[in-house]
Order: C-alpha cells, then sequence, then structure tokens
C-alpha cells in the first residue's frame, strides 16, 4: 500500500483545508468534512500518478467525492441547495403511501417502528437496499424495482416479523 511521506501530506492537509469549508452541511461540521476528506485522500493517493502535481490531483478528486457524498447519502431531494441539509434517522422515513398494488396500510404501520425498518433494512438482499433507501427519502425508482421491492418487504414482514 502506497503511503504518502510527510511533505506529501503537508500538501493534503493544505488541500482539504482550503476545500473542507465548502462541504459542511447538517451535522457534518468543518471538522468532520477534514476528517473524511483525510480519509478519501489516503485512499485516492494509492491512483496517484508521481509525474502530476499532487495538489491537483487531490483537489478535484476530494471535489468529486464529496460532492457525492453530500448529494448522494445527505442531501433530501426536493431541497434547494442553500437550505443546509440534516441526517434523517431512520425512523423519520415515511415509506410507501399508495405507490405500488402491494403496498397497504397495514405495510406502513407494521413499518412505523424504528425496529422494523431496521429489521427490514437487515433482510433485504443487498440488490435492493439502495431502491429501498431512494424510496423511503422520496426519490422516484421504476415500477419493476418498486414491484420487487414491495413484494419482497411484504414477504419480510409476513415470514419474519
Amino acid at each position: 500500500m502506497k503511503k504518502p511521506n510527510q511533505e506529501q501530506n503537508q500538501i493534503i492537509l493544505d488541500v482539504i483545508d482550503k476545500i473542507a469549508p465548502r462541504y459542511s452541511f447538517g451535522y457534518y461540521e468543518v471538522d468532520d468534512i477534514k476528517q473524511e476528506a483525510y480519509l478519501l485522500s489516503v485512499e485516492a493517493f494509492q491512483k496517484y500518478d508521481e509525474s502530476r502535481p499532487l495538489e491537483n490531483f487531490i483537489s478535484k478528486h476530494l471535489s468529486n467525492r464529496l460532492k457525492t457524498l453530500r448529494r448522494d447519502k445527505y442531501q433530501r431531494p426536493g431541497s434547494s441547495d442553500e437550505s443546509k441539509k440534516m441526517l434523517m434517522d431512520l425512523s423519520e422515513y415515511t415509506i410507501l403511501p399508495g405507490l405500488h398494488p402491494s403496498y397497504s396500510p397495514e405495510i406502513e404501520e407494521r413499518l412505523s417502528t424504528k425496529e422494523a425498518l431496521e429489521f427490514v433494512m437487515e433482510n433485504l438482499p443487498p440488490s435492493l437496499r439502495n431502491d429501498f433507501m431512494r424510496l423511503a427519502n422520496g426519490v422516484t425508482i421504476q415500477s419493476y424495482k418498486k414491484a420487487a421491492l414491495f413484494d419482497r418487504i411484504k414477504e419480510i414482514l409476513d415470514e419474519d416479523w
């Protein structure tokens, strides 16, 4: 595993100090973003071509990764970029109302507790977890994916919960 030397490490820290304040939001303060950025930088260092400037490489890589982090993981769809986003507790999700024939008020009632949501998440196949989180956050998903997700949630709740 390739590790940055002391000089390279200082360059990484300088870039992080410049970039991190632009990406803090919600529960993520500047120090939290700096920690995430440092981990992302060390991970990216494996791909670094030493014939090119490190500052440019790290700057571009961090900008892309931190944008992705903020967009994919922590922003609620439909909100403006000006408002700061908060991380959502899993129990705050409103799932499913009337989106598929497999949906029933009984499913929503059974998913109303944090424990039930966590249980479903643990038992969903990895291929459906992303769709579950997207739907829970109000992001539209394709109807065939929605159907598969509802059917599997119904099975999990009927069999195990």
